[in-house]
């Protein structure tokens, strides 16, 4: 079975089982928990692949993650996927949820990257602006990347505006490059 059809297919299982309970909102709040925890922590999935570390260890470990946000649909389907040595897909299976939970509720991931940290009052105008460009709500995920040099880039889902100087510079050297060979 391919990689991308085990999580996908273990992320409908959990939207399936947590919406009949109605705490789909409530996982996925706990599916975004688990993800910060895999970004801040890249020996996460080392530790829950390693055959050494006892299932009862890796359970405890994934309740940990989320804290006092836990849920009982969370810590079974933890053991569940455990105890069927899927352990190694358990990210992704949350990224999955994750992007499940959005399709279904018409939420647009947008992820704005500037190179400085920008004021209030730009924030609230790119807010407008992006709430103007997309349909349902908007969850918008600030970044500063001073690599960018300058200006922005925005994600909306899978669309992306690079309007960085960065982007720009490697625009030009480009059409130098390709000028000179004239």
């Amino acid at each position: 079975m391919s990689e991308g059809v085990i999580p996908g297919r273990y992320a409908m299982a959990l939207y399936k089982y947590v919406s009949d309970k109605g705490l789909s909102s409530k996982l996925y709040e706990i599916a975004k928990e688990v993800e910060r925890a895999y970004a801040a922590t890249p020996e996460l999935r080392k530790t829950l692949i390693n055959p050494v570390v006892s299932a009862s260890d890796k359970i405890s470990i994934m309740n940990t993650l989320v804290g006092d946000k836990t849920d009982k649909c969370y810590q079974n389907f933890v053991q569940f996927v455990i105890e069927n040595k899927r352990e190694e897909y358990m990210r992704e299976i949350f990224l999955k949820y994750s992007q499940l939970y959005r399709k279904k509720n018409n939420i647009s991931l947008v992820e704005v990257t500037t190179a400085v940290e920008l004021d209030k009052e730009t924030l609230d105008k790119i807010n407008v602006l992006i709430s103007n460009r997309t349909t349902g709500e908007v969850e918008t995920e600030y970044k500063i990347d001073p690599s960018i040099i300058g200006g922005f880039i925005i994600k909306i889902d899978s669309q992306q505006l690079d309007s960085s100087i960065d982007r720009e510079l490697k625009n030009m050297r480009l059409k130098l490059v390709n000028s000179s060979k004239i």
